[in-house]
């Protein structure tokens, strides 16, 4: 696809010509999408949608220069990390230029139990970084390899160790965010929290996030359990009772029915084809504990591996959680597809059976344990869909919301029909008037008129 912003884009090339651009045809492809091919209806509603040009700056001034000239000139910028979003929001709608910030990765500080670090990070660059200091991040997606800190702040939820710290929205995590405006001038603005929490999970719309502070907790060596149970109900109870037990140290539980495992082609070998399984990632001091909370349960350790091999190894069962599990199921069934959900605290057994009577076959279980913004332990889910058609999909997606489920939908690219569905609070669109006062960033993406 090209657009009308070719030319101009081409001027402003021709007046920077030593940053680090990109026009190949391959590139703009592969730099103009994300994981939205999740989704069947973003896949087909974003099919060809392109950049006209890439750059990835590779210092502060360099972004400042592109950032002037496009406002100078009305381009549309797109701003992108690892490019592991589920929405589109990497996606330009309107072509324009994708701003790749996977080259500003720089660690501000660290101390403390805080730290402060360019956005274009790597997650797991950053994390090891910060284990010489004895600190972690609270949380990582299962897509940590590749996702940035820019990309995790504003496109992300929560992951791995929101067991513990909850969502990354829960107060005390986000501490600050440093920010460029998209003006002729572009400002520089500091966020302290609650403030910073504006451009959280805003799909890069409202400004561009520079840096970004945030508390971490004491880095742990997590072994990794992989857990097999008769059935699901028997895998709940246990995986419930872990995710509760406050003197088993852990980071991570998550429960499969059997239909969903079965996309788990390596964990074949290590389980029954009846057999729902949990992922637990949990502490060395804890195994004991651990194993004798699987016997009481009637359940069986089907594999393990200790937290050295699971951090050097390509084989993780950290990477069949969160989002991983759609991956991995799509790779062996192109039908399939997914939803966020979110149950109600002390209902969630309850609703998941009522699910499971109304839906059947068409609702594989995937719960991610974690706890909620009041600091109580639940679970959200990934369920897996069998997909038949756009309206199937929206009936089991209002039958999840009749039950009292919440729903995130992942098969729209809007703020207010995705994360923020309903009404858009409006800090955020004050946020995008000061910061982006011409409506240049990721436009399409916010559809509230103001």
């Amino acid at each position: 696809m090209t657009t009308h912003h070719a030319d101009t884009l081409g001027a402003l090339r021709a007046e920077l010509p030593d940053l680090d651009w990109t026009v190949e045809p391959i590139h703009l492809k592969r730099l103009s999408r994300d994981f939205h091919w999740f989704s069947p209806v973003l896949k087909r509603e974003l099919d060809g949608k392109l950049a006209d040009a890439v750059v990835c700056p590779r210092s502060e001034d360099e972004l400042r220069a592109i950032v002037a000239g496009c406002a100078r000139a009305g381009i549309p910028i797109t701003v992108r990390g690892g490019g592991t979003g589920n929405y589109g929001q990497a996606v330009p709608l309107n072509g324009g230029l994708v701003i790749d910030m996977t080259a500003l990765t720089g660690l501000v500080f660290a101390r403390d139990g805080v730290a402060r670090a360019q956005a274009g990070i790597k997650l797991a660059a950053l994390d090891t970084l910060l284990r010489p200091q004895g600190w972690a991040l609270r949380c990582v997606p299962s897509t940590y390899r590749i996702a940035t800190l820019g990309g995790l702040f504003c496109g992300g939820f929560g992951g791995v160790g929101s067991i513990n710290y909850g969502p990354l929205g829960a107060p005390g995590t986000i501490l600050g965010i440093k920010l460029m405006t998209v003006e002729a001038e572009p400002r520089i603005v500091e966020l302290r929290a609650p403030e910073a929490m504006r451009l959280a999970h805003t799909y890069g719309t409202n400004g561009i996030v520079l840096e970004i502070e945030l508390a971490l907790a004491p880095a742990q060596d997590w072994d990794e359990y992989l857990i097999a149970f008769d059935d699901e109900r028997s895998a709940f109870a246990f995986a419930h009772t872990l995710a509760c037990e406050p003197a088993i140290a852990k980071n991570e539980v998550a429960l499969f029915s059997h239909e969903a495992a079965a996309y788990f082609s390596k964990l074949t070998p290590h389980r029954q084809a009846h057999e729902a399984i949990v992922i637990a990632a949990v502490a060395r001091q804890s195994g004991e504990t651990l194993a004798k909370l699987v016997a009481n349960h009637g359940a069986r350790i089907a594999w393990t591996q200790d937290a050295e091999t699971a951090r050097n190894s390509q084989h993780t069962l950290i990477e069949y959680c969160w989002n991983h599990t759609t991956l991995h199921a799509l790779r062996g069934d192109k039908t399939i597809t997914y939803l966020q959900t979110a149950y109600e605290y002390g209902r969630e057994r309850e609703q998941l059976d009522a699910i499971a009577s109304a839906a059947g076959a068409e609702v594989l279980t995937h719960l991610e344990f974690i706890r909620d913004m009041q600091g109580r332990m639940t679970c959200v889910g990934l369920p897996l869909i069998r997909y038949t058609n756009d309206a199937r999909l929206t009936e089991l997606t209002r039958l999840h919301r009749s039950l009292g489920i919440k729903v995130n939908d992942p098969h729209v690219f809007t703020l207010e029909d995705g994360k923020h569905a309903g009404a858009l609070d409006p800090a955020i669109l004050d946020a995008k008037r000061e910061y982006d006062p011409n409506q240049l960033l990721n436009p399409g993406k916010i559809r509230t008129v103001y």
